[in-house]
């Protein structure tokens, strides 16, 4: 644990270590260094709640002799679906997941939310990646040996900025400034790409998560118990699960155990994706009004 939370720490550092030449703006910054810096904390949450418990617990009832307890959890881990009867009494349960009895969703995406989020911050950074090729280390150039409180032989470190400037630069404006703007709109294409495919991810119950469970929470205790009051956050992360145990009877014919599992790692889950849905929105408001400033300075 010190290990991965140590290593957590070195690639924090290096991804928001902050530098004296800056060759983009804030709004920049927070796609290619706050967004992946937020989801690998969001990835480590996810991680290490593995510490503090497992991930999923299943009881297999009457049935459960005879079975290997981690064998059974390790398969509904993998096979675990939202078809528990209408008649189970309990919160997370099926009342509050899916209102179509005859639609089996399988919940074994959950096992790939960390690499899932790895991949998310990865995609934010691609624009960072494609501006430093295309710019090319000129602002690192204009900014050499001018970041001192005190500049030796200005003069000459002038003089050579302007003949670098009339020689590679000159009538060069319109390239380097769209190579910009384009970086900009990536971002923004980024961050609405990345909503929808988390939106994907989570079998299509993300697009409107954050909004719902903001209405949801603004409603008095004795409301959210009322009947058809649905949790979106048990909807789209549901708590308890069902699990179709196969394996060889005693006859030599396979049999059915239907288990109830709860899937812990959904507490840390839903509140992972909460903030992520606010960050998206955030950032993608930001990047928007980003780029109206931007056409507006190319009227």
């Amino acid at each position: 644990m010190a290990m991965l939370a140590a290593s957590i720490v070195k690639s924090l550092g290096q991804l928001i270590e902050p530098s004296g030449i800056s060759i983009d703006t804030w709004s920049c910054k927070l796609s290619y260094k706050a967004s992946p810096a937020l989801l690998i904390i969001c990835t480590a949450l996810v991680c290490g709640r593995q510490y503090f418990g497992e991930p999923i617990a299943c009881d297999a009832g009457t049935a459960r002799g005879g079975i290997e307890q981690n064998v059974l959890e390790s398969y509904c881990w993998m096979y675990s679906t939202f078809n528990i009867p209408r008649e189970y009494k309990g919160a997370c349960s099926a009342g509050d997941q899916d209102t179509n009895l005859n639609t089996i969703v399988y919940n074994s995406y959950y096992q790939w939310v960390p690499l899932f989020l790895i991949f998310l911050a990865v995609i934010f950074y691609l624009p960072r990646c494609l501006w430093l090729l295309w710019e090319g280390g000129l602002m690192k150039f204009f900014g050499k040996g001018t970041t001192t409180r005190f500049i030796e032989d200005q003069d000459e470190k002038r003089e050579k900025l302007v003949q670098f400037f009339c020689r590679n630069i000159h009538n060069k404006y319109n390239i380097y400034f769209c190579g910009f703007i384009f970086c900009e709109f990536l971002n923004f294409i980024i961050v609405i790409f990345q909503f929808y495919l988390t939106h994907r991810f989570l079998h299509s119950r993300y697009i409107d998560y954050g909004f719902k469970v903001w209405q949801y929470y603004l409603l008095p205790p004795e409301e959210q118990q009322m009947p058809g009051v649905i949790n979106p956050m048990c909807y789209t992360f549901p708590r308890i699960a069902s699990c179709d145990y196969w394996r060889w009877g005693t006859g030599g014919q396979q049999e059915s155990i239907n288990a109830i599992c709860i899937l812990a790692l959904n507490i840390i889950n839903d509140k992972v994706f909460l903030v992520l849905w606010w960050w998206f929105i955030f950032v993608s408001i930001i990047s928007f009004i980003r780029l109206i400033y931007r056409g507006i300075q190319c009227r």
